[in-house]
């Protein structure tokens, strides 16, 4: 039985067993049987071209949906219910543990803070046992995935447990998680290693608001429509390519990155007292993506050690300590 810690994230999915660690984009696309190709002299990893087949629906994920699914998508509803894309993303993530044709997993994973209410609904969509086929190139396994136990907490817990794994912030006191997502920036306070939801929060703000400035000046400066998804690359880059030419679109990126964490600023001192925190903790894609901008206005704040991952590292710790206590994370 392996112990897993997956972040199924509006914009990244990660994933880890503490050995190695994955991330893909939080797409999913129509998949199909017609016969693909590469130029490249060197193999392409699985992660570029993750298919699955499940029930009797095949779908692309991550890259690979954006390269070559018709149709595909991000979906950023808030019950993640219009389709089947929470599960395509979630067993797409254990897909790189699946050695064998039976694989069991004991998985420890995240919702938003105000949406823990969706956890059992969560739960009684991944539980028990699924038949999966997985492709590989033109080549397809047969497998069986068995969630025997499941934990969700709020996202930023994950990044609170990492952050004392790694001693870079002090066991006690009261520590403020400031998670900055895609679709939502989560808000968690902890007092003394306790989490306390009523002074906990989402805020409907994230990556995906900055994205949607970012694909505004792009349609109004260079006639460039792209979707949410396709914006990826050129937000990480900051270049897009228009008739074989590069553009740097720096400016644009850092405007719109301005804006959302002036934003988020305004939303997390509304609801906190930041000066009452004896620490703060700045996670998360947004995090890492914001930090420039947020850290000199939160004088007691750090980011989180590899703050992208730093979420599902630290559910993956949970899991240790729910289902196999004698080992530490730094044993593992």
């Amino acid at each position: 039985m392996a112990l897993i810690g997956i972040d199924v994230g509006y914009g990244f999915v990660k994933v880890t067993d503490g050995e190695v660690g994955y991330s893909f984009p939080s797409v999913v696309g129509e998949g199909h049987t017609k016969p693909t190709f590469s130029t490249k002299t060197n193999q392409i990893p699985g992660i570029d071209h993750l298919k699955l087949g499940i029930g009797n629906k095949l779908y692309f994920v991550g890259k690979s949906a954006i390269r070559h699914s018709r149709f595909a998508y991000r979906d950023l509803s808030y019950t993640r219910s219009i389709s089947d894309d929470l599960e395509v993303l979630f067993f797409s993530a254990l897909s790189f543990f699946s050695t064998g044709s039976t694989n069991i997993f004991n998985v420890v994973t995240g919702l938003p803070v105000e949406r823990m209410h969706l956890a059992d609904d969560f739960i009684n969509r991944v539980k028990g046992e699924r038949s999966i086929t997985l492709y590989e190139g033109q080549d397809s396994r047969d497998i069986d995935v068995n969630i025997n136990n499941i934990n969700i907490v709020p996202q930023p817990l994950g990044s609170f447990w990492s952050s004392l794994s790694n001693a870079s912030i002090p066991f006690d006191g009261r520590i403020g998680v400031i998670d900055v997502g895609f679709k939502t920036t989560d808000l968690a306070a902890i007092e003394d290693s306790e989490y306390i939801p009523e002074k906990s929060s989402s805020l409907l703000v994230g990556l995906a608001t900055a994205y949607s400035d970012i694909g505004s000046s792009l349609v109004t400066e260079y006639g460039v429509e792209k979707e949410s998804y396709a914006l990826d690359g050129a937000v990480i880059n900051r270049k897009i390519n228009m008739a074989g030419e590069t553009i740097d679109i720096s400016d644009i990126v850092d405007s719109a990155f301005e804006k959302l964490a002036t934003n988020i600023l305004v939303e997390t001192k509304s609801h906190w007292r930041v000066s009452e925190f004896d620490s703060l903790i700045l996670t998360g894609g947004g995090g890492q993506a914001l930090s420039s901008y947020l850290l000199p206005q939160l004088s007691h704040a750090k980011l989180a050690v590899e703050p992208i991952s730093a979420n599902c590292r630290g559910y993956l710790t949970w899991a240790n300590r729910l289902w196999n206590p004698g080992i530490s994370q730094n044993d593992k």
